[in-house]
Parts: C-alpha cells; structure tokens; sequence
C-alpha cells in the first residue's frame, strides 16, 4: 500500500518515467523516428506521474466495484489532460499533442480514443503495477529510499527550470497540431548553441 510522502513522490517518478517511455515508443514506431515526447528534457512526462498520484490518491482503498474504479479513471485522465493542454497553451502559447484528426475530440485536447487506453492502464496500474513497486521500493534500506526521492525532486526542480527558461525563449511553432517533434528539435538546437 502507498502511505508515506515518499512512496507517492516514488510512484509519480515511475509512471512519468515509463509514460514518457510509452508515449516515445508509440510515436517512435507511428512517426519512425524517435522524439522527445515529453515537456521537460529528461525522460519524464509528469502528467503521467500526476495522474497515477491523483488515481491512488483517490481509488487504492475504495469500495468501488473495478467498473465504477475504470470510468472514474477515464474521467480524472480526461480532466487532468484537458487543463493541462489548455494551461500549457496559455502559458507557451503552442501545444504538445492535438487530436482534432480524431473522432470524438473536445477542442483537440482530449479524445474518446486515447481515454479508454488510460481508463484501462490507469485501473491496472492501481490493481497490479502500484503494489509491485511499493514491495520493491520498500525492499530498500531507509536512508537509501529517502535519498532516492529526495534527489529525484530535485532533479525535476532543477529539469523544470531549464526546460521552462529554454521554452520562454524560444519561439514556438503555433496553431492548432501536435508541435511535439519541433519543439523537442528547437529545444536541443538552442541547447547545443548555449553549450557550444
């Protein structure tokens, strides 16, 4: 069972971790190249890590039959992905995905298609996958398990600064598509002459 700080600041960095590697994958073998899916510059998308927290948060101890747990799981998805495009636009003023070439869409920011994937990832993650990494996490002795998560926040402090002051000047390809490989391009090529 998840308890402690540390346990969910451990199971936020491993559903980041492995929804970065997922999303990397998928589009590595739908676009044929491989691209940084994520907003910052390490392997991490937090929205997965965030949504997995939120989902043991509410649902690791409910009562709820797996049905009421799934449709639950698809709408908290739905909602965290919604704010997080339209917060991201707002505040950089391009996107990171967008599904308007797909059925079933709300303003290009979530779709029915990607939702049932997490509705069942998110139920089976919650079932399955959470109790697997607290038995593995909780094998390791105290001081190493809190320095663990500690120097993890700190890596993603430190991975969110650069990565928001790259992104603040930068410009960005605007408009209504998923501007993912071009930023992740514009990023590394601003990146390179910095560092060169």
């Amino acid at each position: 069972m998840v308890h402690y700080l540390s346990d969910y600041v451990i199971l936020f960095f491993a559903y980041a971790t492995l929804g970065w590697c997922m999303e990397t994958l998928y589009m590595g073998v739908r676009e044929r190249r491989i691209t940084n899916r994520g907003f910052l510059l390490g392997p991490c998308c937090p929205i997965y890590g965030a949504g997995m927290v939120g989902i043991t948060l509410l649902f690791q101890d409910s009562h709820y039959s797996y049905w009421h747990v799934f449709f639950s799981i698809i709408l908290l998805c739905s909602l965290l992905e919604y704010a997080v495009s339209a917060l991201m636009e707002r505040v950089f003023h391009t996107r990171w995905w967008d599904y308007h070439d797909m059925r079933f869409n709300i303003h290009g920011r979530i779709c029915l298609e990607t939702m049932l994937p997490f509705g069942l990832l998110g139920t089976f993650a919650l079932y399955r996958i959470n109790p697997f990494l607290m038995m593995l996490y909780h094998r390791l002795p105290g001081f190493i398990s809190g320095k663990l998560a500690v120097g993890l926040v700190v890596l993603l402090l430190a991975d969110l600064t650069i990565s928001v002051c790259v992104l603040r000047n930068l410009s960005l390809p605007d408009g209504d598509a998923d501007h993912t490989a071009e930023i992740s391009r514009r990023v590394w090529e601003d990146l390179k002459k910095r560092l060169g």
